[in-house]
């Protein structure tokens, strides 16, 4: 894994020279984007991610995920995003949201990318009703080779692209790394993550251990602005089969059909593998030339607060002013 190496070492001595995370992030870019035009690179995180044990078993999720590298400083993925069935791309991923702490710089390595709105930090304007305003900071599209940067706290809404996309998603948190980083990273604690985080939350650890708690990350329009999401929605994982399908068509579409030769390998390796019938039908569609489609699950679209237009939230913009206003005005 040369390409991997590669990048990951320049990220890393960077990381560790830079005064601060948003330093780090800045001289990143110029990584971001060399990584980003090196199609071997991520020819070497598909490769990586197909020789993983139970690569063939995982639940579907809306884009398939590459983790490429996790240690203290920083996280790297690769985001493979499968538009949807009628290629729309004025609908939202996900509900408008923020990252807490952490920071996040992405660039698009392939297709023709999606539309990227930045917002400020969300206020609160009406607390009971859960309402809260923000300001639009850019709107512009995500293509091939353009680094975006999300700082933290800071509001964001990737639509989906018209075609099939990859991203890079290198995040970090902005604190300056501690041990806690490092326990952080301990498999034992990623795998039981949500477990452990309730039991410090319960616990009152969250603040010592610097996890990603505060009431409101999501944010959906509405006729009167935004509405705050209390509790997150995580999308459900879908099917294997689902996943399988998107994984084979990625495959494809990026011109790595020849990793077909790690799947055979992971099939043959006496691993148990959920539906080895379909993967052995897709490796002969593949053999056969035949288009491969990547697959969205029924749960990961057309969900009420998650997926909008464009024009509802330009609507909900619009209508905030007026909102804030009459809130301001009842308070006075």
């Amino acid at each position: 894994m040369e390409r991997i190496k590669k990048y990951v070492g320049a990220l890393e001595e960077i990381f560790r020279s830079a005064a601060d995370k948003h330093e780090a992030n800045y001289r990143s870019r110029a990584v971001l984007e060399e990584m980003s035009g090196d199609s071997r690179f991520f020819t070497e995180a598909l490769e990586q991610h197909i020789r993983k044990p139970g690569s063939l078993n995982v639940k579907h999720y809306p884009v398939v995920g590459l983790e490429i590298e996790l240690n203290p400083y920083f996280g790297l993925v690769a985001n493979c995003w499968i538009p949807l069935p009628d290629r729309r791309s004025d609908v939202s991923t996900k509900s408008i949201h923020h990252h807490g702490n952490m920071l996040l710089s992405t660039v698009t390595a392939f297709g023709p990318g999606y539309e990227h709105w930045t917002f400020t930090r969300p206020e609160v304007l009406d607390a009971d009703a859960e309402v809260f305003e923000m300001k639009l900071i850019e709107r512009a599209p995500h293509p091939a080779h353009h680094v975006a940067f999300v700082d933290s706290y800071v509001a964001h809404l990737p639509f989906y692209p018209p075609e099939t996309s990859v991203t890079y998603a290198l995040w970090s948190n902005r604190f300056p790394v501690t041990w806690k980083d490092r326990v952080k990273r301990i498999s034992v604690l990623q795998k039981n993550s949500e477990a452990l985080r309730r039991l410090a939350v319960r616990a009152g650890l969250a603040r010592q251990l610097d996890l990603k708690v505060v009431e409101y990350f999501d944010f959906y329009p509405t006729p009167e602005g935004f509405r705050g999401i209390r509790e997150r929605n995580e999308f459900k994982r879908g099917p294997v089969e689902d996943y399988l399908y998107s994984l084979f068509h990625v495959m494809q579409a990026t011109g790595n059909e020849h990793l077909a030769h790690a799947v055979e390998a992971r099939l043959s390796s006496g691993e148990e593998v959920e539906n080895p019938q379909l993967v052995r039908r897709l490796l002969e569609d593949r053999r056969g030339g035949r288009a491969i489609e990547g697959r969205l699950s029924e749960m990961h679209y057309n969900i009420a607060g998650a997926n909008f237009t464009r024009q509802e939230a330009e609507r909900a913009l619009a209508a905030q002013g007026a909102t804030a206003a009459t809130t301001r005005a009842a308070e006075v």
